[in-house]
C-alpha cells in the first residue's frame, strides 16, 4: 500500500536522519547521498522551462461549428475521411529516405486539415499537416509533410524502438475492416519506430513487433515522414477489392498538442477507436507476398550462480512461421529462442504474492493478444520456468465469419543443451476462439492445461465483451481452474461495466473466486491457494477541462468497495501447520489437537469488508500533474479483522518524452497494513523519486530510489527498505545502442532479532539491429547479495552471473 500524506513524507525524512551512522552500510551511506541528489534535481526542475497555457479565443467557434464537426464523425458515408491510394506504376520506385521527393508523392490523393485532440478538443490544429498513400503489389506507402512554424523546436531525439518520443507521428490501420482490430504505427522526426496491436475496438498489446521501413528528415519548413510497410506484416481478407480503415494523429511537443485527420469526439474515452476510422480506398490486387519467415538463431553464453559453478554453452535453434493466407499465421519452433537477455529487475515486494515480470521471450509476443482474457488464464512466463522447453507449435488466424483463433502447445524437459537432468517434464496447451458479434461485441472460450505425471493444472473459461454504444463497454467471464486435489468450488466469474466519457465516467467491478480456484500453474491470479473472495466496486469520476488559469483539467475520483473473503477448512488448516505459535481469531471457530496436528471445527468462514475514499488532481497543459488521495479501508486476516487510514501524494512534472529535458516524479504513501510475514496489524511509510534526464540527443539516463518503512503494532519499527536503481541508454544510431541498469535493494527488519538482506543487479546490454528483424546481442547480467541473521553473514556473495552473445537473423520467401 503505498497512499501518504505530506507530513509522513516529512515524518520519513526525520526518522532516517536521526538514525546513527552505525546503523548504515556502506551501501546505503551511498543511498543517502543517492537520495539528496534527487531533491537537487527535482528543485532544479523549477528553475527549466515552464510550457504556460497556449491563449485561445474559443469564443470565435460557435456551437454551430463545434456540431457540424461531430456531425460528419458520425456520418455512416464517410466522405469527408476518405483518401484514395495511388497505385505505383512498374516504373515508379519510392526509395525510404525521408525526403518525399519522388513525383508519385505529388500525383497523389493529399489529405489534411488536422482537428485538434488535445488540449483544445475539436479546434483546427495550429500547424498544418498533410499526408498521401501509396501502394504495389507487396507494399504499404505513407508519405507526411509536418509543416511546423518554428522548426528549429522540433525535438530530434534518438532512442529504442517502442519508446515514445516528444514529436511525433501515430497512424493506425484496420486492414481487415471489421472496425475492431488492427494495428498503430509510431514514427518520430529520426526515423525510430513503434507499433502494437489494437482488438476488442480499445484495447491494445504492446508485445507485437512488425516489420517496416522509415525513414524522416526536417528542413525549415518542418519535417517529413516516409513509411513502407510490407503487406506480409498485416492481416486481411482476400477480396480483389480493398477497403481499410486508417486515421493519423500528430503530436507537437512545443504546444503540447495532438491532432488527427479524423477528429476524436471529447466525450469518447482517450483511446483511439477501431470502429471510427476513416477510409482508404483504390486498393486492388494486393497480395502478403511472402509465405515463410525462417529465424535461426545462435547463442554462446558463460552462467554460473550459487547453487552450480559456471558452465559454458553453446545453443542454436530457430523458429518458421508459415502464412497460408494473409489472415492465418503458424508457428513452428525447435529449440525456441527464449535465451533472455533482459534481466528481470526486482522491487519492493511486502505482499503475500509473487512479483509479476513482463514477457520478454520473442516466441510468446507475437500476436498474444488473442489470448488475452478478463482473468489472466494463460501467463506464457510459466512455460518453462523449471525446465528446458523442447519445442512448440503456435497458430493464430482470424477467418472471414469474424472467428479469430489461437493454438498453444509446448512441450518442457531435458534438451540436448541441457546441463541438469532435475528439470520439469511437462506438456502445456492452450486453446482460444472467439467469434464477432453485434457490431464491435465479441464472446469467446479458452481452455488451458499444465499435464506433469499425475498433476495437473486445466482451466476452462467463457468470456465475452459487449459495446453497447459510444460510452459504454460490458466484460464478463465465467472459468473453472481445476488441480489434481480435485475440490469443488473451483469457479470465478467477473463483470465490469465501463462508463467512458471526457466529462465523467463510471467503473464498475464484481468478482466471485472460489476458494478451490487454481490456475496458477498456467495462469496468474494473486490469491492464496484454498482461499477466495466476493467482491464489488465502483468508481466514479467528474473531469471537466478547465483550459486557463494554466490549468488543463481537474480530475476527481470517488470509489466505494465492498469485499468478502471467503475462507475454508483447508486454508485455516494449512495455516495452523505453518504457523505453529499463532491462534487464528475466535470467530473462526475452535482449534482443536489429534495426532500432534492441529485443525479447526465450526465458526465463520466469511468477512465482510468495505472500503471508500478517492483522489484529487490537477493537470496542466504540459501533462505537469499534482495528485492528493484518501481511503478508508477495513479487511481481514485469520487473525481477526482491522481498519485504517490510506493516504497518498503524487507529484508529477512534465514528462520527458513530451519534451522536457528533466523530468521527476514524487510519490509517497502512508497507512495501515497487514505485516504477512509477522502476522499482525502495522502501518507503511514510504516515498519514492524518480528522475530522468535527455542529456543530448541520443542520451537518455533516470535515477529511481525508493524508502520504505514498517512499524508494528506498538509504532515501532520492524523493517526498512530502500531501492535505487540507475538506467541508461546510449544511441549511436537508431539501430544500434547500449544500454545499462544497476539497482541495488537493502533490507533490514527487527522482529526476533536484526536481519539484514541486500540484493545488487548490474545489467549492460548492447543491440544491433543490423537488417530488419535481425538482431545481434552481447548482454551481461550479475546478482550479488548481503545477508546477516540467524543462518550467518554474506558479503557481496554472487547469486548469479551470465553472459550472453545471440545473433539472430530473419529472411523470408
Amino acid at each position: 500500500m503505498k497512499k501518504t500524506d505530506l507530513t509522513s513524507i516529512l515524518s520519513i525524512f526525520h526518522i532516517r536522519y536521526n538514525l546513527p551512522d552505525s546503523f548504515f552500510s556502506n551501501s546505503e551511506k551511498v543511498l543517502k547521498r543517492s537520495f539528496l541528489l534527487f531533491l537537487f534535481m527535482l528543485a532544479n526542475l523549477c528553475s527549466s522551462k515552464v510550457y504556460s497555457q497556449q491563449s485561445l479565443d474559443l469564443t470565435a467557434f460557435s456551437p454551430a461549428y463545434f456540431d457540424s464537426i461531430r456531425a460528419t464523425v458520425y456520418d455512416t458515408t464517410n466522405q469527408d475521411y476518405l483518401i484514395n491510394a495511388y497505385r505505383l506504376k512498374e516504373n515508379e520506385k519510392i526509395e525510404i529516405d525521408g525526403s518525399l521527393s519522388e513525383q508519385a508523392w505529388k500525383t497523389a490523393d493529399h489529405r489534411g486539415d488536422f482537428i485538434e485532440k488535445e488540449p483544445y478538443p475539436l479546434i483546427p490544429m495550429r500547424e498544418k499537416t498533410e499526408f498521401a498513400i501509396l501502394y504495389d503489389d507487396e507494399n504499404f506507402y505513407l508519405g507526411v509533410w509536418c509543416w511546423d512554424s518554428k522548426p528549429e523546436e522540433i525535438i530530434q531525439i534518438l532512442s529504442p524502438r517502442n519508446t515514445s518520443a516528444p514529436d511525433h507521428l501515430m497512424f493506425f490501420i484496420d486492414s481487415y475492416f471489421d472496425k475492431r482490430t488492427g494495428y498503430k504505427f509510431m514514427v518520430t522526426p529520426t526515423g525510430v519506430q513503434g507499433d502494437e496491436l489494437r482488438y476488442d475496438d480499445v484495447k491494445r498489446d504492446q508485445n507485437w513487433n512488425g516489420i517496416w521501413y522509415s525513414e524522416s528528415s526536417v528542413d525549415e519548413k518542418g519535417w517529413y515522414a516516409e513509411v513502407k510497410i510490407p503487406f506480409y506484416n498485416l492481416r486481411f481478407s482476400r477480396k480483389e477489392e480493398q477497403i481499410w480503415g486508417f486515421n493519423i494523429m500528430r503530436s507537437i511537443s512545443r504546444l503540447a498538442a495532438r491532432g488527427q485527420w479524423k477528429p476524436h469526439l471529447p466525450e469518447w474515452d482517450n483511446t483511439t477507436r477501431m470502429s471510427q476510422l476513416g477510409e482508404i480506398r483504390n486498393m486492388n490486387n494486393i497480395s502478403s507476398g511472402r509465405m515463410f519467415e525462417i529465424r535461426p538463431y545462435g547463442t554462446l553464453s558463460s552462467a554460473e550462480s550459487l547453487e552450480s559453478p559456471r558452465a559454458n554453452a553453446f545453443n542454436f535453434g530457430g523458429d518458421v512461421r508459415f502464412c497460408p493466407t494473409p489472415n492465418i499465421t503458424a508457428d513452428f519452433t525447435f529449440n525456441p529462442d527464449f535465451a533472455q537477455v533482459d534481466a528481470d529487475v526486482f522491487e519492493i515486494n511486502l505482499t503475500r504474492f509473487p512479483t509479476r515480470f513482463k514477457e520478454l521471450r520473442p516466441f510468446f509476443t507475437e500476436r498474444i493478444n488473442v489470448f488475452n482474457t478478463p482473468l489472466e488464464l494463460f501467463y506464457s512466463r510459466r512455460i518453462g520456468v523449471d525446465g528446458d522447453i523442447l519445442g512448440g507449435v503456435k497458430a493464430t488466424g482470424k477467418l472471414n465469419h469474424g472467428v479469430e483463433f489461437g493454438v498453444i502447445g509446448s512441450l518442457t524437459g531435458e534438451s540436448l543443451f541441457s546441463s541438469s537432468s532435475a528439470l520439469e517434464k511437462a506438456s502445456f496447451g492452450v486453446m482460444r476462439v472467439k467469434k464477432d458479434i453485434l457490431g464491435s461485441s465479441s464472446i469467446g472460450f479458452m481452455g488451458a492445461t499444465k499435464e506433469e505425471g499425475d498433476a495437473y493444472n486445466r482451466i476452462f473459461g467463457v468470456d465475452g465483451s459487449f459495446v453497447l454504444s459510444d460510452h459504454d463497454i460490458i466484460d464478463f467471464q465465467m472459468a473453472t481452474g481445476q488441480i489434481e486435489t480435485g475440490y469443488d468450488k473451483n469457479m470465478a466469474y467477473i463483470f465490469s461495466y465501463m462508463r467512458t466519457g471526457d466529462l465523467f465516467g463510471i467503473t464498475y467491478n464484481m468478482e466471485r473466486v472460489e476458494p478451490f480456484f487454481e490456475i496458477n500453474r498456467v495462469g496468474y491470479i494473486q490469491k492464496e491457494e484454498s482461499r477466495g473472495w466476493n467482491k464489488a466496486d465502483g468508481i466514479f469520476r467528474v473531469s471537466p477541462r478547465i483550459n486557463k488559469h494554466n490549468i488543463h483539467k481537474f480530475i476527481a475520483n470517488v470509489e466505494i468497495g465492498y469485499n468478502q473473503d471467503v475462507y475454508s477448512d483447508v486454508y485455516i488448516n494449512d495455516w495452523l501447520a505453518s504457523n505453529t505459535e499463532l491462534f487464528p481469531d475466535n470467530e473462526f471457530g475452535d482449534v482443536q489437537v489429534s495426532g500432534g496436528e492441529r485443525f479447526i471445527t465450526e465458526g465463520k468462514r466469511q468477512y465482510n469488508n468495505f472500503l471508500y475514499g478517492g483522489d484529487l488532481s490537477l493537470i496542466s497543459p504540459d501533462n505537469a500533474q499534482i495528485l492528493v488521495g484518501y481511503q478508508r479501508i477495513n479487511a481481514s486476516e485469520l487473525t481477526g479483522s482491522y481498519s485504517g487510514n490510506i493516504y497518498s501524494f503524487n507529484l508529477t512534472t512534465r514528462p520527458v518524452k513530451q519534451g522536457a529535458r528533466v523530468a521527476g516524479i514524487i510519490d509517497a504513501s502512508s497507512g495501515v497494513m497487514y505485516n504477512f510475514a509477522q502476522k499482525y496489524v502495522g502501518k507503511q511509510k514510504s516515498v519514492s523519486l524518480d528522475g530522468e534526464g535527455r542529456l543530448g540527443r541520443g542520451f537518455l539516463t533516470g535515477l529511481q530510489g525508493e524508502y520504505t518503512q514498517t512499524l508494528n503494532t506498538a509504532g515501532e519499527r520492524d523493517g526498512r527498505y530502500y531501492t535505487i536503481s540507475s538506467n541508461s541508454t546510449l544511441m549511436f544510431s537508431k539501430y544500434f545502442y547500449f544500454r545499462l541498469h544497476a539497482q541495488g535493494i537493502f533490507g533490514t527488519t527487527w522482529y526476533d532479532e536484526k536481519e539484514i538482506y541486500n540484493e545488487y543487479l548490474l545489467s549492460g546490454l548492447l543491440s544491433w539491429e543490423y537488417r530488419p528483424g535481425s538482431f545481434l546481442y552481447l548482454a551481461y547480467n550479475e546478482g550479488r547479495f548481503d545477508s546477516s541473521g540467524v543462518d550467518g553473514s554474506n558479503n557481496m556473495k554472487l547469486s548469479n552471473r551470465t553472459l550472453i552473445l545471440k545473433l539472430s537473423y530473419f529472411f523470408s520467401l
